[in-house]
This record gives C-alpha cells, sequence and structure tokens, in this order.
C-alpha cells in the first residue's frame, strides 16, 4: 500500500468515527416542548461534522502534497544519481525518541497537576488502607513503566538501522529470564498478599453485635433508607408485599423485628463507629458509591449485598478542611441505570455520638407512626341553661308597664 493510499485510509476512518461520535452525543429531546432545543442541537451537530470535514480534507490535502513532493525529489535524485539525501531511519528514531520522552513528560506534568483529583481524602478507616495499597501499587508501576519506556524510546534510536553496523545476535540469556520472571513474581505476591489481609479485614469485621445496621435500596430513580431500631435487627422484606405505604415490602404483620424500623430522611452516622449497610435494588441493577468512605457495593434485585466500614472524619470536619460550608457526604449510584441516573442522590452525615444520640429520639419507627391511635379532641364545656323564670319575670314588668300607661 502506497503512502497516499495509506493516508486516505487512515484519514477516511478518523473522520467516519468522529462523525459517529458526534451523533451520538446529542441529546435526544424527551418531550414536546423541547424541540427547539432539539432543532438547535441538531444543526450544531451538522455544523461541527462540517467543520472537522474540511479540517480532514485540508489535512489530507496538505499531507498528498508533501507526499508527492517528497516523491518527486527522490526520482530526481535517483535520476541524476545523486545519493538520496532522505534518512527514513534516522528520521523515523529521531521522531520516536522525540514524542516519547513528550509522552514521559506528559505523564509527569499529569501527574503533578491533577494526582490529586483522582480520589477526596478517605473518611473511613478502611479508606485509609486501601489508598495506602493504591499508592504503593501506582508508584512500582510507574516506576517499571517510567524505566522499560526510557529503555524502549532510547533503543530505537541507539540502535537504528546505520551504514557501517551490524546488529549483534544475542538470541538468549538464563539469568535474564530468570530476573524478570521473578522479580515480578516477587513483587506481585507481596501487593497481593497485603490486598488479600485488606480486603479480608474490610469484608470480614467480625462480631456485629454493636454494629449500627442500616439497609439503603435503589430504585429507578432514588433510594428508600431503613435503619434497625432499638433490637438492632432489620426486620424481613418480600416483595410481594411492596405497595402502597409499604415500599419495601417490610413483613410488618409476621416479623415483630420490623416494629422499631424508621424510614429518615437522611442518613446520620456517629463518628468512629461501626456501620454495616445493606443494599438491595427493586428494578435493575445500581451500585451504592460512597466515594469519601471508599465504599462501591452493587445492589441486585432479589439479593442482599453487605458492606461494613467505620467513618472517621465528622461532616463539619470535612466542611472546614475543603473550606465549602454547603459540603455533604453523598449516596450516589454508580451504575448507569436509566434516564435520570444523576438525580440518585441520598444526604450523609456524620456527627458526634451525642448528637446522634438526639437524632434517633427524634425518629419515630414507620410501624408506630401508622398504628397509633389520633388524639382525642378535647371535650367541648357544657353551656349554661338560660333562666326561663327570670325572662318571664322580665316580660310581665314590660307588660304591666305598658297597661299602667
Amino acid at each position: 500500500m502506497s503512502i497516499l493510499k495509506k493516508i486516505t485510509f487512515f484519514t477516511s476512518a478518523a473522520l467516519a468515527t468522529l462523525i459517529t461520535n458526534v451523533a451520538m452525543a446529542q441529546d435526544k429531546a424527551t418531550d414536546a416542548g423541547a424541540e427547539a432545543t432539539k432543532a438547535a442541537a441538531r444543526s450544531d451537530m451538522w455544523l461541527s461534522v462540517a467543520f472537522y470535514i474540511l479540517m480532514f480534507v485540508a489535512a489530507g490535502f496538505i499531507l498528498g502534497v508533501v507526499g508527492r513532493a517528497l516523491k518527486v525529489y527522490e526520482l530526481t535524485a535517483s535520476a541524476t544519481g545523486k545519493k538520496k539525501g532522505i534518512n527514513w531511519n534516522s528520521i523515523n528514531a529521531t521522531l520516536f525518541l522525540t514524542i516519547g520522552f513528550l509522552g514521559l513528560y506528559g505523564a509527569f506534568w499529569e501527574f503533578a497537576h491533577h494526582g490529586k483529583m483522582i480520589l477526596p481524602e478517605p473518611a473511613s478507616k478502611h479508606g485509609v488502607d486501601t489508598d495506602n495499597l493504591l499508592h504503593v501499587t501506582f508508584y512500582i508501576t510507574f516506576a517499571v513503566f517510567v524505566i522499560t519506556h526510557v529503555l524502549l524510546f532510547l533503543y530505537v534510536f541507539l540502535y537504528r538501522n546505520r551504514k557501517g553496523h551490524k546488529a549483534y545476535y544475542y538470541p538468549h540469556n538464563d539469568n535474564l529470564e530468570k530476573i524478570w520472571t521473578l522479580v515480578p513474581a516477587i513483587v506481585l505476591s507481596i501487593l497481593v498478599f497485603f490486598g488479600w489481609k485488606t480486603w479480608t479485614t474490610i469484608m470480614y469485621p467480625g462480631d456485629l453485635a454493636n454494629t449500627i445496621k442500616v439497609e439503603a435500596v435503589a430504585e429507578q430513580f432514588k433510594w428508600t433508607v431503613r435503619y434497625a431500631g432499638k433490637d438492632n435487627v432489620l426486620g424481613a422484606r418480600n416483595y410481594r408485599l411492596i405497595g402502597g405505604d409499604n415500599v419495601l415490602g417490610v413483613k410488618f404483620d409476621q416479623d415483630s423485628t420490623s416494629h422499631d424500623d424508621f424510614f429518615p430522611q437522611e442518613i446520620v452516622l456517629p463518628v468512629n463507629k461501626q456501620v454495616q449497610f445493606q443494599f438491595g435494588a427493586k428494578d435493575v441493577i445500581h451500585s451504592a458509591y460512597m466515594p469519601h468512605f471508599r465504599v462501591q457495593m452493587n445492589c441486585v434485585p432479589g439479593m442482599n449485598t453487605y458492606f461494613t466500614f467505620t467513618p472517621t472524619i465528622t461532616t463539619n470536619e470535612m466542611r472546614s478542611k475543603v473550606n465549602d460550608a454547603k459540603f455533604d457526604y453523598l449516596l450516589y449510584c454508580n451504575k448507569i441505570c436509566g434516564a435520570s441516573h444523576f438525580n440518585m442522590k441520598f444526604v450523609i452525615k456524620v456527627v458526634s455520638e451525642k448528637e446522634y444520640r438526639a437524632w434517633l429520639k427524634e425518629q419515630k419507627p414507620f410501624w408506630v407512626q401508622k398504628h397509633e391511635k389520633p388524639t382525642p379532641a378535647a371535650p367541648t364545656p357544657a353551656t349554661a341553661p338560660a333562666d326561663s323564670t327570670k325572662a318571664d319575670t322580665v316580660a310581665a314588668n314590660k307588660s304591666l308597664a305598658i297597661n299602667i300607661k
């Protein structure tokens, strides 16, 4: 395939990919009132497509002209018996070295400027451990990445094809094989061991007798949260019972442990107190995500999943750290579950033990709210009957006065 054909092929492929991506990126209007917006978006899309078509045509034309000029130069040099002046091996080797080191510089720049944006500060006990594992793994792999790519770019340049240089035939070395097999195996074994140890600590926390039990159930497109009451046991659920005000299908009539469960409008957790979340879903697969606590767990219809953690930074403390008086921890859905997926947020507040106890006293179990008897109205005081004899006396006196006159 000639260079011109290659340019044409890759330009066409890139152009087709770009047009497809631009078209797919346009949001579809979902109601009749958005027709104007839809038309404007369609117009912008085709303007973008036309612009990129012109850009690709211009770039292809310029590359074609340059390619033809180089071809004419080579043919002229060959016809006149002159030595070819373009050493493509040296050009490719130099480009490889230059672009390679520019890429490494870009990697360092990206890490230096945006490294802190990967995840927020961990606000849970296990979050510190998982972040440490992440950092150690990153530093090791980044060091290997830099060393191998420096050698790759440098060797392409140093060992390019040159007149008078012959490649050394070096097919095998047992010691090298042992080194690059054993060293990665040992390093990975150490990382896997500490990862397994951390995972076991997180997923098997031990005794849960004094652990706060909270359930979060996802549906399109909201969360329903339920707390275990004083007995610290969440009542059983059955999807067949979902209906009316029983939004989770809790077995209130069959399971007495559900009678003290309550449904708050926000999640409130005490700092430095272990909490176990039980997750579920009512329709499709969702994913509970609490980034500050380093928690993510799939919510699957028909089964429960669990995650236990200990929050270590109160909401007020984190507000001071991030310098944002309106900051709140949030429970998100991290699965694209439908059109309003972005709305699936639920506020989490981490407070002191004293504040948590005060908040608990304000919560009323759902069963109690449903079955409490309305307070009877206060009886209306009886009105004393009028004195009829007094009225008759007054009337008689008036009649007597009239007769005298």
